[in-house]
């Protein structure tokens, strides 16, 4: 075999990427390499939709830095921790196989290296901000711009490693060192100049080389990453402090620490000195020439479930949590009320049984109740809220209706937010709303199957708040309180078009998304209109590395409980050798007394390609053109 020969695969041995030798990259070497590999393994490539050129890039990336014991045990751990789950009759497949594009590249230290870079990237940054840092990278290290992978090949390489880290703490660590001031009410959470990004990130790799000693780095929002990456990922010493030179975290005093990082806010930064070993991370707006989406730019933080509202919301949750017997009444009817929908008892109301779908045991009555103290340890620490969550759940329907318009318009009174306090200019949390998110939350996650470990977003709680508070806007407009079906997410028998579409409606696997993956669900807005069963539903959905499937396509069951359960998971849907990033379920036809099976044409809709099929035919999917990445059954 070659000297120039890159072997990849199954015992494939440390060190036969020839054009590396002492972190240094032979470029000639580099340009003539031979590729050395099974079918198998280029299958998986090609699944990934990463060229063997851009699998190379990575691993010389990779070469630039060094992990000692506790980063690689980590990044094992994260490999080793990777599982998968098998739809219907196998046609489909949720998460990370067993021989997965990152388990294959995990056979050697640098592919894991090169895992590790951007698996953490993707964890904190959108695909695109996490591909421009990888560039910026590659130029900062003067690689030879010839062999530089373009963008759609570099998202690709994000894309095959976003969800490795999704089950660890590396986010939730840098919730940990966030300043949570700076990531207030008025503030939104961008991703810092992706030049600066990329220089902090180079810092780091020459520290893990021992070329220097220790950097200074100081920004917004984008300073949690870095801290995160240095500390969880390298295991420096690290010390972080607030703008008012509060110590967030210290592993070291500032003296010795390989890694300071300073908060400031973003008029403060032309003061900062930048040197070889100071590094300032500037607004996004300073330098960037990319014309990004809002979507592509925010940042999404980990954080655990207890403790969650107070972080996020801060005052406005003390406030509602201060008000225990509002709080515990109004979702103790809201068990009340789902407990007669799920359990059909004759009086729901005006409540429509036929659009309810939370039978889950967890998600109504007593169990409704177990959830929110489950879901939210901060509930469970106020016996009063607690004491008036279960005298309420045990109450009559017609009291529990009643209690929640009394809800309503004490939480209204009590809240001053713009929608709720007419002449106010704070930009608080509307606490109408957020008694509103606490319960769609409540009842979405009793209806998840996840790894505890998958910790809910910062951004994702933020973006429920945000529907709800468009809610409460939508009625104060028309200078009204919110009806009974926007406090309980649910449908009015009879509700016309019109007031369907005024308020939001509850959806399960786009709030899983949402919660999960910090972003929100377009395929909501798509659903909402689907009232008959003219019109596809998207029934599954990649969003940040991590999969969300309903239970249909796992298993066909007619237990009202498990039509409607989120499986969450990190990974992506792949069928065969080809990987798609959401499923859609066509709209049913009638095609007669049919006993064989028939296909029709296959369609292009909506960038799904689409396969009709009689209502008695068995689930088969055809194959289909590499072009497509959304698939229809």
């Amino acid at each position: 075999m070659s000297s120039n020969t890159l072997q990849i695969g199954s015992g494939w041995p440390s060190g036969t990427a020839t054009f590396v030798q002492n972190g240094q990259v032979d470029w000639i070497a580099f340009g003539n390499t031979i590729w050395s590999t099974s079918s198998a393994v280029l299958q998986r490539f090609a699944s990934a939709g990463v060229q063997p050129v851009t699998f190379a890039a990575g691993l010389a990336l990779a070469s630039q830095f060094e992990l000692d014991r506790v980063g690689n045990q980590r990044m094992h751990d994260a490999l080793s921790n990777l599982h998968g789950s098998s739809g219907y009759g196998k046609v489909l497949y949720f998460g990370f196989g067993v021989r997965s594009f990152v388990q294959v590249m995990g056979d050697t230290q640098l592919g894991l290296n090169c895992i590790a870079l951007c698996s953490s990237l993707a964890e904190i940054h959108g695909e695109d901000v996490s591909a421009w840092i990888l560039e910026e990278l590659w130029r900062l290290h003067n690689f030879p711009l010839v062999y530089l992978p373009s963008h759609a090949q570099f998202v690709a390489l994000v894309k095959a490693c976003a969800g490795v880290l999704a089950k660890t703490d590396f986010s939730s660590t840098a919730d940990l060192m966030l300043d949570h001031a700076l990531y207030g009410r008025n503030t939104l959470p961008e991703a810092s100049n992706v030049e600066d990004v990329a220089g902090v990130i180079r810092g780091l790799f020459q520290i893990s080389k021992g070329t220097i000693c220790s950097i200074s780095v100081t920004g917004e929002i984008e300073c949690a990453f870095i801290a995160a990456l240095a500390k969880w990922l390298f295991n420096f010493k690290v010390h972080v402090e607030d703008r008012a030179g509060t110590v967030l975290y210290q592993d070291a005093s500032q003296e010795v620490a390989q890694v300071v990082v300073t908060y400031c806010a973003h008029d403060e930064t032309a003061l900062i000195q930048v040197s070889s070993t100071t590094f300032l991370l500037r607004h996004l707006d300073d330098l960037f020439n990319r014309n990004p989406t809002l979507d592509q730019i925010l940042l999404t933080f980990r954080t655990p479930w207890d403790g969650c509202l107070t972080r996020i919301f801060g005052t406005a949750f003390r406030n509602l949590i201060n008000l225990p017997y509002i709080l515990g009444g109004f979702l103790g009817s809201v068990a009340r009320v789902y407990n007669a929908l799920a359990l059909g008892e004759s009086n729901v109301g005006k409540f429509s049984r036929k659009t309810y779908i939370n039978f889950v045991e967890a998600s109504y009555g007593q169990g409704f109740v177990y959830s929110a103290i489950s879901i939210f340890p901060e509930l469970r620490r106020s016996s009063e809220l607690l004491e008036a969550m279960q005298r309420a759940a045990a109450a009559s329907v017609d009291e529990a209706l009643s209690k929640i318009e009394q809800t309503i318009l004490n939480l209204a009174e009590a809240c001053r937010c713009p929608h709720c306090y007419a002449g106010t200019e704070e930009r608080a949390f509307c606490l109408l709303a957020l008694a509103y998110s606490i319960r769609d939350m409540i009842s979405t996650i009793s209806c998840t199957v996840r790894d505890s470990d998958l910790l809910p977003t910062i951004r994702g709680i933020r973006i429920i708040h945000s529907e709800m508070s468009a809610q409460v806007s939508v009625a104060r407009t028309a200078t009204e309180l919110p009806p009974l079906s926007v406090a309980l997410g649910l449908e009015v028998e009879g509700m016309n078009f019109e007031h369907s579409q005024r308020y939001r409606r509850f959806d399960l696997l786009s709030n899983a998304i949402e919660i999960f993956s910090g972003h929100s669900d377009h395929a909501r807005y798509y659903n909402k209109i689907s009232d008959s069963l003219d019109r596809d539903i998207c029934t599954a959905r990649v969003r940040q590395g991590t999969c969300y499937y309903l239970d249909c396509l796992r298993s066909l069951s007619s237990q009202a409980d498990m039509a409607c359960l989120v499986h969450v998971l990190p990974g992506h849907i792949q069928r065969g050798d080809k990987q798609f990033s959401s499923i859609f379920d066509p709209a049913w036809t009638s095609n007669g007394d049919l006993t064989t099976i028939r296909y029709d044409t296959i369609e292009e809709h909506d960038s799904a390609a689409v396969v009709k099929e009689p209502q008695s035919a068995k689930i088969k999917i055809e194959a289909f053109g590499l072009e497509n990445s959304d698939l229809a059954i």
